[in-house]
C-alpha cells in the first residue's frame, strides 16, 4: 500500500489553497484506491490542534484508512545553483510520501543547491518544486512535469504563467527561473540561468 504526501502552507492560523490540495489529494485516492468519497480536507484540518502564528508546512500523510498530520516550521531555502540531471525512467504522478527516486537524483547536485531533473530530454521539475522559466518579460512551465503542483495549478488558473514543452536544449535561451511549490509562491526571488549547471 503506497502512502501520499501532501504539504499545505500555515500562516498565522490560516491554510492556503486548501481547495487545490483538496482536488488533488481526491483524485490520487481515486486513481490509486478506487476511493470515491469527498476528501473534506478543510474540516479535517479545522479539527486539529495548529499553530496561529507564524509560518508552518502541514505535513499530511495519507491513504484511503489513514490520515496524519503534523506542524513543522518553515523557513525557505536560499537557492543560488541547479544542476541539470537524467532520468527516463522516474514518475511521480502522485505526490508519493516514498521520494527514494527523486532523492538518488538529488544526491547527484555535486555541490549545488539542487537539482532540475529532465526527462525524455524535457525539463519536468526541481527535486521539491515546479519550475518556473522567463523569457521576455512571461513566464513558462513545462508542460509535462513529474508532478501537477498546487501552486502551479492556482498560478495556471490566474493566468499568471502559461504551459510550455521546454527542451533541455533550449533551457539558455531563458532569462532566469523560479522554484514554486505549496510553500514557495510567485513572489520567490529568480535564480539567473547561468545558475545552471549542465
Amino acid at each position: 500500500m503506497c502512502l501520499l504526501l501532501e504539504s499545505i502552507q500555515l500562516r498565522d492560523g490560516s491554510f492556503y489553497n486548501v481547495e487545490y490540495h483538496e482536488r488533488r489529494m481526491a483524485a490520487s485516492l481515486n486513481r490509486l484506491f478506487q476511493f470515491n468519497s469527498e476528501v473534506q480536507l478543510k474540516d479535517r484540518l479545522q479539527s486539529q490542534n495548529y499553530p496561529t502564528a507564524g509560518l508552518y508546512k502541514c505535513r499530511i500523510i495519507y491513504d484511503s484508512n489513514s490520515f496524519e498530520v503534523e506542524f513543522i516550521p518553515y523557513r525557505p531555502a536560499t537557492l543560488q545553483s541547479l544542476r541539470i540531471v537524467e532520468s527516463n525512467s522516474i514518475e511521480y504522478e502522485h505526490k508519493y510520501a516514498n521520494r527514494v527516486e527523486i532523492e538518488k537524483l538529488l544526491e547527484k547536485r555535486d555541490g549545488c543547491d539542487d537539482v532540475i531533473i529532465a526527462k525524455n530530454g524535457l525539463v519536468t521539475d526541481s527535486s521539491f518544486a515546479n519550475i518556473l522559466f522567463k523569457q521576455d518579460n512571461c513566464w513558462y512551465t513545462p508542460l509535462k512535469p513529474l508532478l501537477r503542483g498546487t501552486k502551479r495549478s492556482e498560478l495556471l488558473d490566474k493566468g499568471l504563467i502559461k504551459e510550455k514543452e521546454i527542451p533541455l536544449q533550449d533551457v539558455t535561451q531563458y532569462e532566469s527561473i523560479k522554484l514554486i511549490n505549496a510553500m514557495r509562491g510567485f513572489e520567490q526571488e529568480e535564480i539567473d540561468v547561468s545558475n545552471i549547471v549542465f
